[in-house]
């Protein structure tokens, strides 16, 4: 296979995981009760989506792309709980590509995911009985 032709495949698969992150925008755009962020994806990562009642803090948010992949960091606070932080991100991320590597997640409050050479970690920090913070770091694996 050339390289020509491998990096159109991978092009072809990064557009269908935003076609399908658009999608899901829209569906919980369209829920009834559901509050949703602006645009409701990290400012850093067209393709990442942001739950609702999650907001961008603006702190650790850095994006660059590396030879050898892309590097962000982003953060996010809102009233919503960890369990539901949990459920969010377990039940979209697989619908964009992303695998969980649960053997890699050797502390209780980070969730692992791989992707297309990439591991995507999100940190959920408790602050408070409704209060979260959540921390995501993207880089090559």
């Amino acid at each position: 296979m050339t390289r020509r032709t491998m990096t159109l495949r991978r092009m072809t698969r990064r557009l269908t995981y935003v076609f399908a992150a658009l999608l899901l925008s829209a569906a919980l755009a369209a829920a009834p009760g559901i509050a949703r962020a602006d645009d409701g994806f990290l400012s850093a990562v067209d393709d990442m989506p942001l739950m609702p009642g999650l907001a961008e803090t603006g702190d650790g948010g850095i994006a660059f792309d590396k030879p050898t992949g892309r590097i962000v960091r982003a953060v996010a606070t809102g009233d919503v709980s960890e369990k539901g932080v949990r459920a969010f991100y377990n039940g979209t991320l697989p619908q964009l590509g992303w695998e969980r590597e649960k053997k890699l997640e050797l502390i209780g409050d980070l969730m692992v995911f791989r992707r297309e050479g990439e591991r995507l970690e999100i940190q959920i920090v408790p602050e408070g009985t409704a209060h979260t913070e959540v921390r995501f770091s993207i880089e090559p694996d």
